[in-house]
Order: C-alpha cells, then structure tokens, then sequence
C-alpha cells in the first residue's frame, strides 16, 4: 500500500438470508451494509454488500479491499452443508473390532442431541441421519494400549486394500482414520495416511489425532467423520472465495472465522472444516464482549436473531464460554466451540396452524423464496410478516429502503393460513404469532441459562441480528432480566460482522492423557503444557506474528472419579507447582458446584485430570469505536411521522416513528415508538423507554 492511504479493517457475514458487511476505518468510522445472501453463489452476495460499503467511503470496491489490512469472513457454508445432508460420502478407517462405534453412539444421544423446541414438545426423538453407511466403515488389525505403547502393528496393506475399496468401488469423497488410542499415540494413523496418499495423492483424509485427540473414541470419532463430511464443500467454498476477492483488488491474507472464537488463514479453515459449525454467530458473542468491557457488564446473555435462527450465549466474567460438546443436527462435535445454542426462530420462520393452534417455526422460509411481503413466491406467514402486519415495519424502509415488502400479501397470508382456520381477526392471528416466538426465545434462553447454573436477574439481555428489535422487550420482560440493550444501536443488524471484523487469529491445542488430580508428578503436566505453547507459537509466528502480538491461555478439563462429564477451568499463569494445582482444583470445585451443586462425597472420590488445552491467540489489527460526548439532539428532530401500531392491551395506536439512526447519545424516546434504522427496527411499546448512552447503545427500560 502507499505511504499516507488510509486502512480498512473488513468483517463479513454470510447469513442464510442476509449477508452482512462491517469496515471500520482508522479513525473509528464505521460503515455497515447488508445485501440478500445468494444460495449457491454466495460471493455475489458478499461482493454486492461489499460494494455497498464501499459506496459509503467515497471508494469503489477494488480499492476498498487493496486498501484492507484485515479481511475476516464467516460463512453458513459448513452449517447448511449438515443442514442439507448436502456433505460428502465419507469412509472410515477404524481399529478392527470398533466398527460399531459410530452406528451406536451414546445412549444419551438421542435425547442430547435434541433441539430445544423438541424438549418442550417431546418430538422428533429418532435416530439422526447416518454420516457413514454401514458398509463404508473399514476395521483395520491395529492395536495401541492407553499408554501409547504398540501391541499391534500397523496392517499396511489392509489399509490400502480398504482405500481402493471405499474410493473405487464404494465412491467415498473423503476418507477419517479414527483409531482407538491414537489420542495417546498418532503414529498409526499418521502411516495410515502416508499409504493412502502415495496411492491417492488428492485423496482428502482427515486423522482424528489431529482433529481431536481426546480420549472417548465415540465422540472422537464423531467429530473426526464430520469433518471428513464437510471438508469438501466447505474446502471448494473457501478456495472459490479466495480467488474471487483476489480478482477483485484483495491484497491482506483472507482469514475465516472459526466456531472456537478466533481466525485462521483460509488454507487452514477446511482442513478444519467441522469448526466453521456456528461461525458467524460466534462472531456476535465476541462483539458482545467487547461492548461489554466498554459499559462494565460482566454478566451478558446474547440473542442473536436473523432470518433463520435465534443464537444463545453467554459472556460471564468477561469471558466468553466454551463447550467440549456440542450437538448439530444431533450429532456430537467434541471440538471445543463457543457455547453457543441455537433454535429455529427468526424473522423467515413460519406460522401454521395444527390442532387449532399456532406454531411457529423451526422451518424457515429462508432467503428465496422468504416471507411472503418479500413478492418472491412465499405462501405461508412467517414472523416477518406478522410484525409487518402489526405496524411494527416500515413497508418503504427495510432494509433501508432496498427492499420493498408487500403487506398487503402478509394480511391474506395471514388471514388465509392462520386467522381463518382460528376464526379470528388478522390483527389478533398476526399479534398471536409475534407472542408465541417471543415466548419461544424467552424458554430457550431461560433453558441455556439456568442448566449452566446462573441465575438470569444477575444478567444483561444484548439482543441482535436484524429481526430482534421488534421482539426485545417482550423476550427481556419475560425472563425478569436486570436490562434488555440493543448494543451498538445501527450496528445491532450486522453485530456478528463486527465481532468478526475484531477478532484474533486463534489456534486450540489439545492433549489427552488421564491421570489422577493432583497429579504425581506435576512437571510431567506443566511439560505438556509447554509443549503445546510451543506449537501454537511456532505456528502463529509463521504467520507473522512477532512475541508482543502473541497472548496464551491454559484450561484444564477435569471431573470427579468414575464420573463422565468434564468441567473446564483456566489454569493460573506461571509455574504448574503444588500451590497452582490447589487452585486449580479450588476452581474446579466452585465451578462444578454451581453446574450441579456441592458434595463432599464427589470429592472424596478423587479427581480425574482428563484433557489440557491451550489457546494461543494471535493480536490483529483492530477498528476503533468512538465516545459521544455531545449534547444529544432533541428526539423531534429525529422523527419521521407516525403510522398505526399494534399492542395486544392497548389495540391500534397511532405511534410515533423516529430515525434510530440519527438519535445520539443521552437520546430518551419514550413508547409507544419505533425506531428505524437502515438494517433493523427497534420497537418501543407502550409504558417502556428506549435510551442511548455513550456508545449509542440503546437501553429499553420502564418508564419511569
């Protein structure tokens, strides 16, 4: 770049529906666009947004993104592949006499793997699609004892006889080696490979030591196949990606977000396929720790609510939480991810009517042909339309103005489907939908909340994603929440973009070997700890990253004796001696006690070291938001008129509209009101008030 241009910092999000676009400029500015997400060619969507954002700059596209220090993308790619049961025919290589460990799984599976709305209704408890056929899994004569030590060496030519099989006869597109102990040892499944390469050189195999070498071989192995599932398509996405955005002006190395709340180069991302499950919503939990250390909340729950889903989590402490587990489409991912749980909510889910009532969602009507007020062939209501109908929206302002929605087509949708069938008025039929996804929210996050043993009063409600204003209040008065915010105000839209656009380039490494705790010998602990911290420094370091960009944390998983869940703690900085490890197991206690209540007789069983991590983050490059300090603008000067509104205790009131965008800090806009912003709408109702602070985060509080 030459002396004197300025730098832009780029995060994307492409969105099952929408495809959102933040830049952030050197000086603070913040640029935000979004532009309807374009299922198979999602690049035409991204560059369209792209394009849009670099409108705002005075600049065109090319020179927006020559000019970009950072490039940071996340996609739905990996998500919609498992989604679609769209992923790659996958054969398995596996130690002889474990070929069923993946067709049983666990016994609890079934009832784990469920989504939320199936827990209420008792649904949907069957078998979920097999990632293998039966007959595609291969038992391989090996053997490695838990210590790592050989009794069976390697068949090499069964290997390739397997290979030639799954790849000539049986058409697989990928292959996962998941051998017993290969967590405790790697060598037999690194040779399994090199045999398969030098015969198939472009064969695409994922060993499950690299991907997780963890003990638990059903989960390990899991996660091992479902990368191998993914890894094709996300690999041809990622690379179409990088070409195009090459073509197009782009100098910075593209980075893509990853579900365990970091980056990584784009080479990397498909190897490591499985932890693009949940990237883009990752990136809006990390935005809500950011703006939590900027207004000192410690304790947040996040809702993130777009077309399509609505995305849980939660910030405690100022640090984002983690999960060893987590379950997609009912599949277990053992790869440590941001914990993050999701429903079928969002502004595309449809409304039908069954057994004379109302459900709502998980189906989507997506982006194409999406609700009905869309034009674009959708027959059945959806929440968008709902909250169109209710005069929660603008009909000449969504998107800010770029799509125009027909509400005449919502009001027979609704009739037709769903106020008809109820033999009730569309008004009541439309606020009978907005209540009961509301509700759907407010159970999921209270679910998440208290099964991780917090209490939601202690919380802050940060609600985002474009459809979520309009449902703020009523999903934060449900849960008795110590405040409901819109954070970042215009930004809410596309808050997952902005968290991405932050983030840092992150490397997970993880050791498994169980010993008791306190171990024996603690230097043993603290030598795999440097070892681990060795490697991600060296990797991190190939890409540049000098010493003083490099911060490092350690985790340990433990559980109690003959128990099988872990809980994960950090572990204290400096030498692994006999005071840390007390606190170590200090920390273990309190926290396990808050998951599931204090007990003597746990801890007189003993403890169990199971699993040591370490995230080695490397420091980009960051946007900057800025303070307003100024006198805030009367809020007269911010309105735009009025249109009748909906409120199930008041009926039809006229209701003031006000440009959200124009409202500043220390802004009071008493309800009943609508905010409306350029990707999203902020609904006010009547008795409540929505005030800006500082950083225009809007807070919707009681009147007072």
């Amino acid at each position: 770049m030459a002396a004197g241009e300025q730098h832009f910092y780029v995060g994307t999000d492409v969105g099952g529906t929408f495809t959102d676009c933040v830049v952030i400029d050197e000086h603070g500015r913040i640029v935000i666009s979004k532009a309807p997400s374009t299922p198979p060619r999602f690049e035409e969507g991204l560059f369209r947004a792209l394009e849009a954002a670099a409108a705002q700059l005075g600049v065109d596209s090319r020179e927006l993104l020559a000019r970009s220090r950072l490039f940071a993308h996340g996609c739905t790619v990996a998500t919609n592949a498992l989604i679609n049961q769209k992923g790659a025919r996958v054969g398995l290589l596996t130690t002889k006499g474990f070929e069923d460990t993946l067709p049983l799984m666990r016994g609890s599976a079934y009832c784990q793997g469920l989504p939320v709305e199936a827990w209420y209704r008792k649904t949907q408890n069957e078998r979920p699609f097999d990632l293998v056929p039966e007959r595609c899994i291969v038992g391989i004569e090996e053997r490695i004892d838990r210590c790592g030590a050989i009794v069976v060496r390697l068949d090499e030519e069964g290997v390739l006889r397997a290979a030639d099989r799954l790849l000539n006869e049986e058409g697989c597109e990928a292959l996962a080696i998941a051998f017993l102990w290969a967590c405790a040892n790697p060598l037999h499944e690194q040779q399994a490979r090199a045999r398969v390469l030098a015969r198939y050189p472009s064969a695409c195999v994922t060993l499950s030591s690299e991907i997780l070498p963890l003990i638990g071989e059903y989960e390990r192995t899991s996660t091992t196949v479902l990368n191998s599932y993914l890894r094709p398509e996300v690999e041809q996405y990622v690379a179409q990606m990088d070409r195009e955005l090459r073509a197009r002006g782009l100098r910075a190395p593209l980075y893509v977000m990853q579900a365990n709340g970091g980056l990584v180069p784009a080479p990397d991302a498909a190897a490591r396929a499985v932890t693009m499950l949940q990237s883009g919503p990752t990136g809006g939990v990390l935005a809500a720790k950011i703006v939590g250390e900027l207004v000192g909340s410690e304790k947040i729950i996040t809702g993130d609510m777009g077309g399509t889903s609505f995305d849980i989590s939660l910030v405690v402490g100022g640090e984002v939480q983690y999960q060893r587990r987590s379950f997609h489409q009912r599949h277990v991912v053992a790869a440590p991810m941001v914990d993050i749980q999701s429903i079928g909510a969002g502004g595309g889910s449809m409304a039908v009517v069954r057994n004379g009532r109302i459900r709502v969602g998980p189906q989507s009507a997506g982006a194409d042909p999406g609700p009905v007020c869309y034009g674009k062939g959708g027959t059945q209501p959806t929440v968008t339309d709902a909250n169109l109908v209710l005069g929660y929206l603008n009909p000449s302002f969504f998107l800010g103005g770029a799509l125009q929605l027909d509400r005449g087509a919502a009001e027979r949708a609704i009739a037709r489907r769903i106020a008809e069938p109820l033999g009730c008025s569309v008004l009541e039929a439309a606020a009978g939908i907005h209540r009961i996804v509301n509700a759907h929210m407010a159970d999921a996050i209270r679910y998440h909340v208290l099964a991780r043993g917090y209490d939601l009063r202690d919380f802050d409600l940060f609600l985002f994603g474009g459809a979520t204003g309009v449902h703020a209040v009523g999903i934060g008065t449900e849960l008795g929440v110590r405040s409901i915010v819109i954070p970042l105000a215009g930004l809410a839209t596309v808050l997952s973009a902005f968290g991405i656009a932050n983030s840092d380039v992150l490397r997970v490494l993880v050791a498994s070997l169980p010993t008791p705790f306190p171990p024996a010998d603690p230097a043993a602990v603290a030598a795999v700890y440097e070892r681990l911290e060795a490697a991600g420094r060296a990797e991190l370091e190939g890409e540049g990253f000098g010493e003083d960009q490099i911060a490092i944390e350690r985790w340990a998983s433990l559980r109690y004796h003959l128990q099988l869940t872990e809980v994960d703690v950090p572990v204290p900085d400096g030498t692994i001696d006999g005071h840390a490890l007390e606190e170590i197991a200090q920390r273990f206690d309190a926290r396990y006690a808050e998951l599931y209540g204090a007990g003597t007789g746990f801890q007189e069983a003993g403890r169990d070291l199971i699993a040591e991590t370490v995230r080695v983050r490397g420091r980009t490059p960051k946007g900057k938001l800025s303070r307003d300090d100024g006198m805030p603008p009367s809020p007269a000067s911010a309105r735009k008129g009025s249109r009748k509104a909906f409120f199930p205790l008041c009926g039809l009131v006229e209701t003031p509209l006000y440009d959200g965008d124009a409202l500043r800090a220390g802004s009071l806009v008493g309800g009943p009101a609508v905010l409306e912003m350029i990707g999203t709408t902020v609904l006010v109702p009547p008795g409540f008030r929505a005030r800006y602070d500082a950083y225009r985060n809007i807070y919707l509080e009681a009147a007072r």
